[in-house]
Protein backbone atom coordinates (compact mmCIF):
# COMPACT_ATOMS: atom_id res chain seq x y z
CA UNK A 1 0.00 0.00 0.00
CA UNK A 2 2.83 2.42 0.62
CA UNK A 3 4.47 1.71 -2.32
CA UNK A 4 1.55 1.96 -4.58
CA UNK A 5 1.10 5.54 -2.57
CA UNK A 6 4.73 6.36 -3.10
CA UNK A 7 4.36 5.49 -6.97
CA UNK A 8 1.37 7.50 -7.19
CA UNK A 9 2.85 10.54 -5.29
CA UNK A 10 5.56 10.42 -8.13
CA UNK A 11 3.79 9.78 -10.73
CA UNK A 12 1.46 12.97 -9.85
CA UNK A 13 4.64 14.75 -9.55
CA UNK A 14 6.50 13.93 -12.45
CA UNK A 15 3.41 14.58 -14.67
CA UNK A 16 2.90 18.11 -13.00
CA UNK A 17 6.36 19.33 -14.12
CA UNK A 18 7.58 20.62 -17.28
CA UNK A 19 10.62 19.09 -19.50
CA UNK A 20 13.01 22.10 -18.56
CA UNK A 21 12.31 21.81 -14.61
CA UNK A 22 13.16 17.65 -15.25
CA UNK A 23 15.85 18.61 -16.85
CA UNK A 24 17.09 20.82 -14.40
CA UNK A 25 16.45 18.38 -11.29
CA UNK A 26 18.18 15.23 -13.74
CA UNK A 27 21.45 17.70 -13.89
CA UNK A 28 21.21 18.82 -10.32
CA UNK A 29 21.01 15.01 -9.10
CA UNK A 30 23.75 14.47 -11.32
CA UNK A 31 25.77 16.48 -9.42
CA UNK A 32 24.92 15.73 -5.99
CA UNK A 33 28.10 12.71 -6.11
CA UNK A 34 30.55 15.45 -7.28
CA UNK A 35 29.66 17.98 -4.60
CA UNK A 36 29.68 15.16 -1.65
CA UNK A 37 33.12 14.38 -3.49
CA UNK A 38 34.25 17.91 -3.73
CA UNK A 39 33.24 18.61 0.30
CA UNK A 40 34.87 15.75 0.93
CA UNK A 41 37.70 16.83 -0.68
CA UNK A 42 37.72 20.31 0.60
CA UNK A 43 37.60 18.98 4.14
CA UNK A 44 40.91 16.63 3.78
CA UNK A 45 42.30 19.58 1.77
CA UNK A 46 41.80 21.65 4.69
CA UNK A 47 43.30 19.07 7.28
CA UNK A 48 46.45 18.25 5.25
CA UNK A 49 46.82 22.14 4.82
CA UNK A 50 46.37 23.21 8.05
CA UNK A 51 49.23 20.44 8.68
CA UNK A 52 51.64 22.14 6.66
CA UNK A 53 51.08 25.49 7.93
CA UNK A 54 51.42 23.97 11.18
CA UNK A 55 54.75 22.44 10.44
CA UNK A 56 55.77 25.32 8.45
CA UNK A 57 55.23 27.48 11.25
CA UNK A 58 57.55 25.15 13.93
CA UNK A 59 60.26 25.34 11.06
CA UNK A 60 60.29 28.63 11.18
CA UNK A 61 60.85 29.07 14.80
CA UNK A 62 63.05 26.25 14.70
CA UNK A 63 65.30 28.06 12.42
CA UNK A 64 64.95 31.44 14.53
CA UNK A 65 66.08 29.00 17.38
CA UNK A 66 68.62 27.56 15.80
CA UNK A 67 69.57 31.25 14.68
CA UNK A 68 69.71 32.01 18.88
CA UNK A 69 71.22 28.91 19.96
CA UNK A 70 74.07 29.86 17.56
CA UNK A 71 74.41 33.16 19.21
CA UNK A 72 74.32 31.62 22.78
CA UNK A 73 76.77 28.95 21.63
CA UNK A 74 79.20 31.61 20.02
CA UNK A 75 79.49 33.22 23.51
CA UNK A 76 80.24 30.41 25.14
CA UNK A 77 82.52 29.46 23.06
CA UNK A 78 84.13 32.92 23.73
CA UNK A 79 83.75 31.85 27.67
CA UNK A 80 85.85 28.47 27.20
CA UNK A 81 88.90 30.85 25.09
CA UNK A 82 88.64 33.42 28.08
CA UNK A 83 89.02 31.02 30.60
CA UNK A 84 91.78 30.12 29.38
CA UNK A 85 93.44 33.67 29.80
CA UNK A 86 96.02 34.00 32.99
CA UNK A 87 95.09 37.32 33.19
CA UNK A 88 91.16 37.13 32.94
CA UNK A 89 91.21 34.09 35.73
CA UNK A 90 93.63 36.62 38.00
CA UNK A 91 91.55 39.53 37.09
CA UNK A 92 94.69 41.50 36.70
CA UNK A 93 95.18 44.72 35.13
CA UNK A 94 94.96 43.61 31.46
CA UNK A 95 91.99 42.06 32.18
CA UNK A 96 89.32 44.50 31.57
CA UNK A 97 91.58 45.27 27.84
CA UNK A 98 91.32 41.42 27.00
CA UNK A 99 87.31 41.42 27.92
CA UNK A 100 86.98 44.25 25.59
CA UNK A 101 88.82 43.09 22.58
CA UNK A 102 86.81 39.87 22.70
CA UNK A 103 83.80 42.46 23.11
CA UNK A 104 84.09 43.22 19.85
CA UNK A 105 83.88 40.11 17.99
CA UNK A 106 80.32 39.46 20.04
CA UNK A 107 77.75 42.22 18.69
CA UNK A 108 74.75 40.43 20.85
CA UNK A 109 76.88 40.87 24.26
CA UNK A 110 76.09 44.20 26.73
CA UNK A 111 79.35 43.43 28.50
CA UNK A 112 81.72 41.40 29.96
CA UNK A 113 82.92 40.30 33.25
CA UNK A 114 85.07 38.21 35.78
CA UNK A 115 83.41 37.82 39.07
CA UNK A 116 85.23 35.65 42.04
CA UNK A 117 83.82 33.31 43.77
CA UNK A 118 82.59 36.05 46.50
CA UNK A 119 80.51 37.96 44.29
CA UNK A 120 83.24 40.37 43.46
CA UNK A 121 83.84 41.81 40.27
CA UNK A 122 87.87 41.76 39.35
CA UNK A 123 87.59 43.61 36.11
CA UNK A 124 84.50 44.73 32.95
CA UNK A 125 84.83 45.20 29.33
CA UNK A 126 82.51 48.03 29.71
CA UNK A 127 82.91 49.91 33.41
CA UNK A 128 80.47 49.22 35.62
CA UNK A 129 80.24 51.92 38.03
CA UNK A 130 76.91 50.58 40.33
CA UNK A 131 78.59 48.25 42.25
CA UNK A 132 81.52 46.26 42.65
CA UNK A 133 79.54 43.28 44.11
CA UNK A 134 76.90 41.51 43.11
CA UNK A 135 76.83 39.00 45.87
CA UNK A 136 73.53 39.82 47.16
CA UNK A 137 71.92 39.90 43.69
CA UNK A 138 69.21 36.84 42.69
CA UNK A 139 70.61 36.53 39.30
CA UNK A 140 73.98 35.34 41.10
CA UNK A 141 72.49 33.00 43.39
CA UNK A 142 70.63 31.44 40.00
CA UNK A 143 74.33 31.27 38.78
CA UNK A 144 75.67 26.98 39.27
CA UNK A 145 79.41 26.52 39.99
CA UNK A 146 80.27 23.97 37.80
CA UNK A 147 82.44 24.33 34.10
CA UNK A 148 79.22 24.44 32.45
CA UNK A 149 77.40 27.45 31.12
CA UNK A 150 74.72 28.36 33.40
CA UNK A 151 72.09 31.00 33.09
CA UNK A 152 69.88 33.69 34.99
CA UNK A 153 67.46 36.29 34.22
CA UNK A 154 66.38 37.74 32.00
CA UNK A 155 66.80 40.84 34.12
CA UNK A 156 67.35 44.45 33.49
CA UNK A 157 70.75 45.76 33.08
CA UNK A 158 71.06 48.77 35.24
CA UNK A 159 74.40 50.22 33.12
CA UNK A 160 72.05 50.07 29.74
CA UNK A 161 68.83 49.94 31.01
CA UNK A 162 67.84 47.16 28.17
CA UNK A 163 66.59 43.45 29.22
CA UNK A 164 69.69 41.02 29.34
CA UNK A 165 70.32 37.35 29.83
CA UNK A 166 73.11 36.56 32.23
CA UNK A 167 75.61 33.78 31.04
CA UNK A 168 78.23 32.26 32.73
CA UNK A 169 80.83 29.81 32.55
CA UNK A 170 82.13 28.39 35.55
CA UNK A 171 85.81 28.50 36.78
CA UNK A 172 87.71 26.82 39.24
CA UNK A 173 91.32 26.71 40.78
CA UNK A 174 94.13 24.15 40.88
CA UNK A 175 92.61 22.61 43.87
CA UNK A 176 89.43 22.24 41.79
CA UNK A 177 87.32 24.74 43.84
CA UNK A 178 84.93 27.20 42.98
CA UNK A 179 86.76 29.80 41.45
CA UNK A 180 84.10 32.66 40.15
CA UNK A 181 82.49 33.06 36.46
CA UNK A 182 83.19 34.53 33.86
CA UNK A 183 80.02 36.45 32.82
CA UNK A 184 78.46 38.29 30.08
CA UNK A 185 74.72 39.85 29.13
CA UNK A 186 72.81 39.20 26.22
CA UNK A 187 70.96 42.00 24.71
CA UNK A 188 67.76 40.36 24.04
CA UNK A 189 66.41 43.52 22.37
CA UNK A 190 69.25 43.38 19.86
CA UNK A 191 68.85 39.57 19.47
CA UNK A 192 65.11 39.97 19.09
CA UNK A 193 65.35 42.53 16.38
CA UNK A 194 68.16 40.43 14.79
CA UNK A 195 65.83 37.67 14.29
CA UNK A 196 62.89 39.54 12.82
CA UNK A 197 64.98 41.18 10.14
CA UNK A 198 66.24 37.17 9.25
CA UNK A 199 62.42 35.99 8.93
CA UNK A 200 61.14 35.51 5.59
CA UNK A 201 57.69 36.30 6.57
CA UNK A 202 57.12 39.92 7.37
CA UNK A 203 53.29 39.65 8.36
CA UNK A 204 54.53 37.38 11.60
CA UNK A 205 56.18 38.51 14.86
CA UNK A 206 59.19 36.81 16.89
CA UNK A 207 59.65 37.51 20.45
CA UNK A 208 61.80 36.54 23.07
CA UNK A 209 59.72 35.41 26.27
CA UNK A 210 60.75 35.15 29.98
CA UNK A 211 60.71 31.22 29.96
CA UNK A 212 60.69 30.94 34.22
CA UNK A 213 58.01 29.01 34.72
CA UNK A 214 57.45 27.56 31.58
CA UNK A 215 56.68 23.83 31.12
CA UNK A 216 58.87 20.99 29.44
CA UNK A 217 60.84 22.48 26.22
CA UNK A 218 58.67 22.70 23.65
CA UNK A 219 61.45 22.34 21.01
CA UNK A 220 61.70 19.29 22.22
CA UNK A 221 57.82 18.36 20.46
CA UNK A 222 57.19 20.89 18.31
CA UNK A 223 54.43 18.85 16.39
CA UNK A 224 52.32 19.88 19.02
CA UNK A 225 53.35 23.29 20.09
CA UNK A 226 50.67 25.24 18.42
CA UNK A 227 48.42 27.73 20.29
CA UNK A 228 45.57 29.89 19.44
CA UNK A 229 45.17 33.17 21.21
CA UNK A 230 42.76 36.07 20.54
CA UNK A 231 44.43 39.53 20.43
CA UNK A 232 42.34 42.72 21.77
CA UNK A 233 40.95 43.82 18.30
CA UNK A 234 39.33 40.20 18.10
CA UNK A 235 41.98 38.67 15.43
CA UNK A 236 42.85 34.86 15.93
CA UNK A 237 46.74 34.00 16.19
CA UNK A 238 48.71 30.84 16.01
CA UNK A 239 51.83 30.52 18.02
CA UNK A 240 54.39 28.33 18.86
CA UNK A 241 57.69 28.25 21.00
CA UNK A 242 61.44 27.42 20.98
CA UNK A 243 63.32 27.22 23.94
CA UNK A 244 66.80 28.68 23.94
CA UNK A 245 67.47 28.54 27.07
CA UNK A 246 65.61 25.97 29.97
CA UNK A 247 63.58 27.25 32.20
CA UNK A 248 65.07 31.43 31.09
CA UNK A 249 64.32 32.12 27.56
CA UNK A 250 62.36 31.10 24.46
CA UNK A 251 61.47 32.54 21.30
CA UNK A 252 57.84 32.78 20.07
CA UNK A 253 56.28 33.05 16.32
CA UNK A 254 52.94 34.05 15.83
CA UNK A 255 51.21 34.49 12.55
CA UNK A 256 47.52 35.80 12.00
CA UNK A 257 45.25 32.92 10.90
CA UNK A 258 44.16 35.05 8.31
CA UNK A 259 47.07 35.42 6.53
CA UNK A 260 48.59 31.66 7.97
CA UNK A 261 45.88 29.73 6.03
CA UNK A 262 44.55 32.32 3.49
CA UNK A 263 45.89 29.78 0.81
CA UNK A 264 43.76 26.58 2.53
CA UNK A 265 40.60 29.12 2.85
CA UNK A 266 41.56 29.44 -0.87
CA UNK A 267 41.90 25.71 -1.92
CA UNK A 268 38.73 25.00 0.60
CA UNK A 269 36.69 27.79 -0.83
CA UNK A 270 37.60 26.59 -4.85
CA UNK A 271 36.95 23.10 -4.17
CA UNK A 272 33.63 23.97 -2.94
CA UNK A 273 32.62 26.79 -5.40
CA UNK A 274 34.43 25.17 -8.48
CA UNK A 275 31.34 22.06 -8.35
CA UNK A 276 28.49 25.22 -7.80
CA UNK A 277 30.07 26.91 -10.75
CA UNK A 278 29.72 23.79 -13.02
CA UNK A 279 26.28 23.32 -11.77
CA UNK A 280 25.59 26.83 -12.82
CA UNK A 281 26.84 26.78 -16.30
CA UNK A 282 25.40 23.17 -16.64
CA UNK A 283 21.76 24.50 -15.63
CA UNK A 284 22.30 27.55 -17.37
CA UNK A 285 23.85 25.43 -20.63
CA UNK A 286 20.72 22.64 -20.32
CA UNK A 287 18.11 25.37 -20.03
CA UNK A 288 19.21 27.07 -23.30
CA UNK A 289 19.89 23.64 -24.99
CA UNK A 290 16.27 22.71 -23.79
CA UNK A 291 14.76 25.63 -24.89
CA UNK A 292 16.31 26.25 -28.64
CA UNK A 293 16.79 22.34 -28.98
CA UNK A 294 13.53 21.06 -27.73
CA UNK A 295 10.74 23.47 -26.01
CA UNK A 296 10.57 25.44 -29.24
CA UNK A 297 10.66 22.91 -31.62
CA UNK A 298 7.91 20.39 -29.90
CA UNK A 299 6.12 23.74 -29.17
CA UNK A 300 6.11 24.24 -32.97
CA UNK A 301 5.30 20.34 -33.07
CA UNK A 302 2.32 20.92 -30.90
CA UNK A 303 0.46 24.05 -32.51
CA UNK A 304 1.33 21.93 -35.96
CA UNK A 305 -0.75 19.48 -34.71
CA UNK A 306 -3.40 21.45 -33.73
CA UNK A 307 -3.52 22.73 -37.22
CA UNK A 308 -3.72 19.71 -38.56
CA UNK A 309 -6.28 18.45 -36.30
CA UNK A 310 -8.71 21.33 -37.06
CA UNK A 311 -7.96 20.42 -40.75
CA UNK A 312 -5.87 23.62 -41.71
CA UNK A 313 -2.55 22.61 -43.59
CA UNK A 314 -0.24 25.92 -43.50
CA UNK A 315 1.78 26.54 -46.39
CA UNK A 316 4.97 27.00 -44.28
CA UNK A 317 6.61 23.99 -43.57
CA UNK A 318 10.43 24.74 -42.95
CA UNK A 319 11.39 23.84 -39.74
CA UNK A 320 13.55 26.08 -37.20
CA UNK A 321 17.35 26.04 -38.10
CA UNK A 322 18.41 25.31 -34.65
CA UNK A 323 16.32 22.20 -34.58
CA UNK A 324 18.40 18.75 -34.14
CA UNK A 325 18.37 16.25 -36.89
CA UNK A 326 15.81 13.77 -34.75
CA UNK A 327 12.83 16.53 -34.54
CA UNK A 328 13.41 17.58 -38.14
CA UNK A 329 13.20 14.36 -39.47
CA UNK A 330 9.54 14.16 -37.08
CA UNK A 331 8.60 17.68 -38.57
CA UNK A 332 9.05 16.14 -41.94
CA UNK A 333 6.93 13.15 -41.15
CA UNK A 334 4.48 15.39 -39.74
CA UNK A 335 4.14 17.31 -42.54
CA UNK A 336 4.33 14.37 -44.89
CA UNK A 337 1.42 13.32 -42.60
CA UNK A 338 -0.44 16.06 -42.41
CA UNK A 339 -0.60 15.84 -46.94
CA UNK A 340 -1.33 11.90 -46.74
CA UNK A 341 -4.25 13.03 -44.22
CA UNK A 342 -5.33 15.68 -46.15
CA UNK A 343 -5.42 13.73 -49.25
CA UNK A 344 -7.42 11.00 -47.48
CA UNK A 345 -10.17 13.53 -45.92
CA UNK A 346 -10.59 14.80 -49.58
CA UNK A 347 -11.11 11.06 -50.69
CA UNK A 348 -13.46 10.17 -47.73
CA UNK A 349 -15.73 13.45 -48.50
CA UNK A 350 -15.77 12.03 -52.50
CA UNK A 351 -16.95 9.23 -51.26
CA UNK A 352 -19.35 10.61 -48.40
CA UNK A 353 -20.84 12.83 -51.44
CA UNK A 354 -21.17 9.36 -53.74
CA UNK A 355 -22.62 7.83 -50.90
CA UNK A 356 -24.94 10.83 -50.30
CA UNK A 357 -26.23 10.65 -53.64
CA UNK A 358 -26.81 7.10 -53.58
CA UNK A 359 -28.94 7.05 -50.37
CA UNK A 360 -31.04 10.15 -51.58
CA UNK A 361 -31.54 7.69 -55.02
CA UNK A 362 -32.50 5.19 -52.77
CA UNK A 363 -34.52 7.14 -50.67
CA UNK A 364 -36.14 8.13 -53.89
CA UNK A 365 -37.01 5.28 -55.52
CA UNK A 366 -38.64 3.71 -52.20
CA UNK A 367 -40.81 6.63 -52.09
CA UNK A 368 -41.48 6.18 -55.71
CA UNK A 369 -42.36 2.51 -54.76
CA UNK A 370 -44.36 3.09 -51.96
CA UNK A 371 -46.05 5.68 -53.90
CA UNK A 372 -46.99 2.92 -56.58
CA UNK A 373 -48.48 0.36 -53.83
CA UNK A 374 -50.67 3.24 -52.59
CA UNK A 375 -51.90 3.93 -55.97
CA UNK A 376 -52.53 0.63 -56.59
CA UNK A 377 -54.26 -0.39 -53.40
CA UNK A 378 -56.26 3.02 -54.35
CA UNK A 379 -56.91 1.76 -57.53
CA UNK A 380 -58.17 -1.48 -56.46
CA UNK A 381 -60.63 -0.05 -53.36
CA UNK A 382 -61.99 1.71 -56.06
CA UNK A 383 -63.09 -1.42 -58.08
CA UNK A 384 -65.08 -2.30 -55.17
CA UNK A 385 -68.50 -1.59 -54.66
CA UNK A 386 -69.29 -2.05 -50.91
CA UNK A 387 -67.38 0.31 -47.92
CA UNK A 388 -67.40 -3.31 -45.89
CA UNK A 389 -65.52 -4.81 -49.02
CA UNK A 390 -62.96 -1.79 -49.29
CA UNK A 391 -62.71 -1.37 -45.31
CA UNK A 392 -59.94 -4.04 -45.54
CA UNK A 393 -57.89 -2.41 -48.15
CA UNK A 394 -58.16 1.19 -46.44
CA UNK A 395 -56.67 -0.62 -43.67
CA UNK A 396 -53.56 -1.64 -45.63
CA UNK A 397 -53.46 1.94 -47.26
CA UNK A 398 -53.47 3.13 -43.79
CA UNK A 399 -50.75 1.21 -43.18
CA UNK A 400 -48.50 1.99 -46.39
CA UNK A 401 -48.99 5.49 -45.59
CA UNK A 402 -47.46 5.35 -42.27
CA UNK A 403 -44.22 3.95 -43.68
CA UNK A 404 -44.71 6.51 -46.24
CA UNK A 405 -44.57 8.66 -43.40
CA UNK A 406 -41.47 7.63 -41.75
CA UNK A 407 -39.38 7.46 -45.26
CA UNK A 408 -40.97 10.65 -45.85
CA UNK A 409 -39.07 12.36 -42.23
CA UNK A 410 -36.29 10.47 -43.23
CA UNK A 411 -35.91 12.18 -46.75
CA UNK A 412 -36.04 15.19 -45.17
CA UNK A 413 -33.40 15.08 -42.69
CA UNK A 414 -30.26 16.86 -43.42
CA UNK A 415 -27.65 14.18 -43.92
CA UNK A 416 -29.26 11.38 -44.98
CA UNK A 417 -26.22 9.48 -44.86
CA UNK A 418 -26.52 9.61 -41.12
CA UNK A 419 -30.14 10.19 -40.95
CA UNK A 420 -30.44 7.67 -37.97
CA UNK A 421 -33.29 8.95 -35.77
CA UNK A 422 -36.48 10.73 -36.29
CA UNK A 423 -38.84 13.17 -33.88
CA UNK A 424 -41.37 11.30 -32.43
CA UNK A 425 -43.25 14.39 -31.93
CA UNK A 426 -43.25 15.15 -35.47
CA UNK A 427 -43.95 11.20 -36.34
CA UNK A 428 -47.37 11.43 -33.97
CA UNK A 429 -48.96 14.06 -35.28
CA UNK A 430 -48.34 13.97 -38.76
CA UNK A 431 -49.57 10.32 -38.05
CA UNK A 432 -52.94 11.64 -36.40
CA UNK A 433 -53.34 14.57 -39.29
CA UNK A 434 -53.16 11.10 -42.23
CA UNK A 435 -55.75 9.09 -40.15
CA UNK A 436 -57.58 12.42 -39.46
CA UNK A 437 -57.56 12.68 -43.58
CA UNK A 438 -58.47 8.77 -44.20
CA UNK A 439 -61.51 9.17 -42.17
CA UNK A 440 -63.26 12.68 -43.15
CA UNK A 441 -66.88 11.81 -42.23
CA UNK A 442 -66.04 10.28 -38.75
CA UNK A 443 -63.76 13.26 -38.22
CA UNK A 444 -66.64 15.36 -37.67
CA UNK A 445 -67.91 13.53 -34.45
CA UNK A 446 -64.25 12.21 -33.27
CA UNK A 447 -61.62 14.50 -32.02
CA UNK A 448 -58.06 13.20 -31.94
CA UNK A 449 -55.60 14.94 -29.36
CA UNK A 450 -51.68 14.43 -29.41
CA UNK A 451 -49.39 14.56 -26.90
CA UNK A 452 -45.73 13.89 -27.06
CA UNK A 453 -42.60 15.59 -26.03
CA UNK A 454 -39.64 16.86 -29.06
CA UNK A 455 -37.92 13.36 -28.47
CA UNK A 456 -35.24 11.72 -31.14
CA UNK A 457 -35.96 8.13 -31.62
CA UNK A 458 -34.14 5.42 -33.70
CA UNK A 459 -35.96 4.42 -37.10
CA UNK A 460 -35.73 1.35 -36.21
CA UNK A 461 -38.41 2.02 -33.33
CA UNK A 462 -40.32 4.81 -35.33
CA UNK A 463 -41.83 1.96 -38.12
CA UNK A 464 -43.18 0.04 -35.27
CA UNK A 465 -44.46 3.18 -33.26
CA UNK A 466 -45.76 4.37 -36.58
CA UNK A 467 -47.35 0.77 -37.04
CA UNK A 468 -48.82 0.57 -33.56
CA UNK A 469 -50.34 4.19 -33.39
CA UNK A 470 -52.10 3.48 -37.01
CA UNK A 471 -53.46 0.55 -35.77
CA UNK A 472 -54.71 1.72 -32.55
CA UNK A 473 -56.41 5.10 -33.98
CA UNK A 474 -57.96 3.02 -36.87
CA UNK A 475 -59.77 0.52 -34.27
CA UNK A 476 -60.72 3.29 -32.41
CA UNK A 477 -62.58 5.05 -34.91
CA UNK A 478 -64.40 2.22 -36.56
CA UNK A 479 -64.56 0.17 -33.34
CA UNK A 480 -65.38 2.72 -30.51
CA UNK A 481 -68.27 4.89 -32.00
CA UNK A 482 -70.17 2.87 -33.35
CA UNK A 483 -73.16 4.45 -35.33
CA UNK A 484 -73.30 8.54 -35.21
CA UNK A 485 -71.68 8.46 -31.16
CA UNK A 486 -69.72 11.17 -30.79
CA UNK A 487 -66.09 10.95 -28.67
CA UNK A 488 -62.12 11.54 -28.88
CA UNK A 489 -58.95 9.80 -28.76
CA UNK A 490 -55.79 10.90 -27.00
CA UNK A 491 -52.18 9.76 -28.11
CA UNK A 492 -50.14 10.16 -25.59
CA UNK A 493 -46.08 9.32 -25.35
CA UNK A 494 -44.69 9.92 -21.75
CA UNK A 495 -40.69 10.11 -20.89
CA UNK A 496 -39.97 8.44 -17.19
CA UNK A 497 -36.36 9.19 -15.19
CA UNK A 498 -35.17 5.84 -16.20
CA UNK A 499 -35.83 6.39 -20.04
CA UNK A 500 -38.70 4.49 -20.01
CA UNK A 501 -41.62 5.63 -22.55
CA UNK A 502 -44.94 4.54 -22.33
CA UNK A 503 -47.37 4.91 -25.58
CA UNK A 504 -50.87 5.03 -24.66
CA UNK A 505 -53.86 5.53 -27.51
CA UNK A 506 -57.19 5.81 -25.51
CA UNK A 507 -60.43 6.48 -26.17
CA UNK A 508 -63.90 8.03 -25.04
CA UNK A 509 -65.93 5.20 -26.73
CA UNK A 510 -67.95 1.77 -25.84
CA UNK A 511 -65.28 -0.28 -24.17
CA UNK A 512 -63.93 -3.63 -24.50
CA UNK A 513 -67.63 -5.04 -23.81
CA UNK A 514 -69.02 -3.70 -27.09
CA UNK A 515 -66.46 -4.56 -29.32
CA UNK A 516 -67.01 -8.31 -29.32
CA UNK A 517 -64.72 -10.58 -31.26
CA UNK A 518 -64.24 -7.88 -34.33
CA UNK A 519 -60.79 -6.94 -32.37
CA UNK A 520 -59.20 -10.35 -32.84
CA UNK A 521 -56.60 -9.02 -36.09
CA UNK A 522 -56.52 -5.88 -34.51
CA UNK A 523 -55.55 -7.24 -31.08
CA UNK A 524 -52.83 -9.65 -32.89
CA UNK A 525 -51.29 -6.90 -34.76
CA UNK A 526 -51.11 -4.87 -31.79
CA UNK A 527 -49.28 -7.13 -29.80
CA UNK A 528 -47.06 -8.05 -32.51
CA UNK A 529 -45.92 -4.47 -33.19
CA UNK A 530 -45.83 -4.11 -28.98
CA UNK A 531 -43.37 -7.55 -28.70
CA UNK A 532 -41.02 -5.30 -31.87
CA UNK A 533 -41.16 -2.63 -29.16
CA UNK A 534 -40.17 -5.15 -27.22
CA UNK A 535 -42.89 -4.65 -25.11
CA UNK A 536 -46.25 -6.63 -24.25
CA UNK A 537 -49.84 -4.88 -24.95
CA UNK A 538 -51.63 -3.94 -22.46
CA UNK A 539 -55.40 -3.62 -22.29
CA UNK A 540 -57.57 -1.39 -19.83
CA UNK A 541 -60.40 1.08 -19.35
CA UNK A 542 -60.49 4.71 -19.75
CA UNK A 543 -62.52 6.86 -18.06
CA UNK A 544 -65.62 4.77 -16.77
CA UNK A 545 -66.40 3.22 -20.16
CA UNK A 546 -63.83 4.27 -22.55
CA UNK A 547 -60.39 1.84 -23.95
CA UNK A 548 -56.77 2.21 -23.63
CA UNK A 549 -53.83 0.06 -25.32
CA UNK A 550 -50.95 0.69 -24.25
CA UNK A 551 -46.76 -0.43 -24.33
CA UNK A 552 -44.25 0.64 -22.67
CA UNK A 553 -39.97 0.21 -23.80
CA UNK A 554 -36.60 1.39 -23.38
CA UNK A 555 -35.69 4.47 -25.11
CA UNK A 556 -31.91 2.64 -26.45
CA UNK A 557 -28.94 5.84 -25.80
CA UNK A 558 -28.27 7.58 -28.65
Amino acid sequence: MLLARNSKFWRTWFQSQSLRSLLLVAVGGAMVPVFCISFAQAFARLSHDRKVVQSSLIDQVSIAGEQGMHVIETGRHALLRLSNRRDVREGSATCRETLAIALVGMPFVSNLARIDANGKILCAAHRISVTNNVSDRAWWRELSSGQELSAAGPVVDRATGKPSLILALGLVDEQTRPDGHIVFGLDLNRLEQDLNRRMLDRQAQLTLVDARGTAEPLGANPSNSIEITRDNRGKTWSSTSYILVPNHLLVRYAMPDEILYSSTFFHMATDIALPLIALLFAGAASWFAMEYWAIRPIERLRVMAKHYGAGLVPKDHVGDAFEPQELLELHAEMVAMAARVDLRDQHLVQIAKQKDNLVRELHHRVKNNIQVVLSLLSLQARQLETAEQRAPLEQVQSRVTALALVQRLIVESDDLAHASTIDVQLLLVDLCAQVRRSYPIQMQRITIECRCPALPVATDLAVPISMFVVEALTNAIIHAFPSEATGQVHVSLDITDQKLACLQICDTGIGWAGTGPKLGTGHSLLTAFGRQLGSQLVLSGFKGGGSCVSVSFLLPTL
